[in-house]
């Protein structure tokens, strides 16, 4: 029973401490953003605007290896070097991206999000 207890206490106080339990990578859910909310919006945007009918990428090409491709391609959006992959230029339909649309207004990191749900959904 004091196993039990001091269990729900540990379970308890770790839910209160922001980013303990989901903090891993370079990119975040963003502040303010709980995981649950980040991943339901990364999701969303994922099957709007990377893979849909009228997107970059097709429903049924997105498996474990092309959200490996995406997740590196977001991870090295700020960098000189990029992974090589078509995915490089698929990402850019979110915002920050250069073909996201009317990014210059949106402070929310789509791109961000997106990493987030990948790399949740696929465990990468």
């Amino acid at each position: 029973m004091k196993h039990l207890v001091g269990l729900l206490a540990f379970i308890i106080v770790a839910s209160f401490e922001p980013g303990t339990a989901f903090t891993s990578g370079s990119l975040s859910a963003g502040s303010g953003t709980s995981p649950r909310d980040a991943y339901t919006q990364g999701k969303v945007l994922t099957f709007k605007k990377l893979v849909c009918a009228s997107c970059p990428i097709q429903r049924g090409e997105l498996d474990r290896a092309r959200a490996q491709s995406l997740k590196n391609s977001i991870e090295a959006r700020e960098e000189e070097t990029k992974p090589g992959t078509p995915d490089d230029e698929h990402i850019q339909v979110l915002c920050p991206g250069s073909r996201g649309v009317a990014c210059t207004d949106k402070k929310v990191d789509e791109q961000g999000l997106v990493h987030y749900y990948l790399t949740r959904r696929y465990q990468l």
